[in-house]
């Protein structure tokens, strides 16, 4: 049995990122959790950098695993954006991306709640709403519907909140809610975003009309040797994620939405997608269309492609002190939103989704660059045995 405290203790040892040690940890509890594996498989992909169940979810052996990027490795490698990531906190964000074609990409900002529980009204807020206590309730009516979600972190477990008011009744996440409720949220608010509600593209509803679908793009910046040269980017990940029947409104993955890999040149969708295992209680994680609505995947592809793209590559030149951006996007009917922008997103299930990422020359020099190949896994595995109770 693995003691995490002690695996915890030993990884951040190794130099793991303190925080980002502890969601290290948790991963591999996950992992362990949701796949079985032998003693030998086990020390097989703990020496190469992996957790145990990536044998199954990614089909390792000794011929492929060098294209995937090891667990223990990427984790490692936190930071990869210098300085400049604090550009890609939501607030400083919509200003960052307030000029050279970006503009358009950001929804409206109306609040900011501090720490504190006060109202920083932000550059989109209506001026014919009066900015008093009833501000959010008056706000809520005349939009209709509204995007909160915390500035950083989780902001104590209440997560992305999606409000509604029609036909004067209450929503909170697609059910229905009460005033009493709205004022418990807004009390419990703090570190908090107030925004647009961004609706998907009609065809995406589609296939799953109870959450919106957002796309997870992460884009590389490509070494290059001529320093003076101007930037190329290169994308790395692309993904569809859409809401389901049990992820209570939401497309992540992690709250049971599944994913679909799309061709970054075409936005043609790949032929299947995948939820996590722990959703799967038949154990059938790949599916060729959405279990729900039974939409089949082979043919489709995403709406407005051209247009996002050439958004996506505007906003990587904008912001090109950066060196790697996950992308949350969402497709409108006229064009894309911005959701936020990660800093060193999961590595995953997004390999199975869009195939090992090193097999990619240009992404597989990016993160040679970055320094992936030099933690050893031994390490890892030492680590890993020291734990053991």
């Amino acid at each position: 049995m693995t003691n995490y405290e002690v695996l915890l203790s030993k990884i951040r040892e190794l130099g793991m990122d303190y925080k980002w040690s502890k969601m290290f940890v948790k991963k591999l509890a996950d992992d362990e959790k949701s796949f079985v594996v032998s003693d030998e498989e086990k020390r097989w992909a703990l020496e190469r950098g992996f957790f145990p169940g990536r044998i199954e979810l990614y089909g390792l052996n000794e011929d492929n695993y060098k294209y995937y990027i090891p667990d223990f490795n990427y984790f490692m490698l936190h930071p990869m954006n210098n300085h400049f990531k604090k550009w890609l906190d939501k607030t400083t964000l919509k200003y960052v991306l307030n000029s050279n074609d970006c503009a358009s990409t950001m929804p409206e900002y109306y609040v900011y709640v501090e720490n504190d529980g006060s109202f920083t009204y932000l550059m989109d807020a209506p001026t014919n709403i009066k900015k008093d206590k009833d501000f959010l309730i008056n706000l809520l009516k005349n939009k209709g519907v509204l995007a909160m979600k915390p500035n950083s972190g989780t902001s104590g477990g209440l997560g992305f909140i999606k409000l509604e008011c029609k036909e004067g009744q209450l929503k909170e996440n697609n059910e229905v809610t009460d005033l009493e409720r709205f004022r418990k949220i807004k009390k419990s608010m703090r570190n908090y975003i107030i925004t647009e509600y961004i609706k998907q593209h009609k065809n995406l509803t589609l296939i799953w009309g109870k959450s919106e679908c957002t796309l997870r793009v992460i884009m590389v910046k490509d070494p290059k040797l001529d320093i003076y040269a101007p930037h190329t980017w290169s994308c790395a990940i692309s993904f569809a994620r859409f809401g389901t029947s049990i992820s209570g409104g939401a497309s992540n993955l992690s709250s049971g939405g599944i994913g679909v890999g799309f061709d970054f040149d075409s936005g043609e969708y790949y032929n299947f997608g995948i939820r996590y295992k722990r959703f799967c209680p038949e154990g059938k994680w790949i599916n060729h269309g959405h279990p729900d609505t039974n939409i089949i995947w082979k043919g489709l592809g995403l709406p407005n492609w051209p247009l996002v793209k050439r958004k996506i590559m505007s906003i990587c030149q904008h912001i090109s002190s950066l060196d790697y951006l996950g992308l949350d996007i969402i497709i409108t009917d006229d064009g894309m939103k911005l959701c936020e922008i990660n800093s060193h997103p999961a590595m995953d299930y997004a390999q199975v989704l869009c195939g090992p990422v090193l097999a990619n020359e240009k992404i597989e020099k990016f993160f040679a660059h970055k320094g992936l190949y030099e933690y050893n896994g031994n390490e890892f595995y030492n680590a890993y045995m020291c734990s053991q109770e």
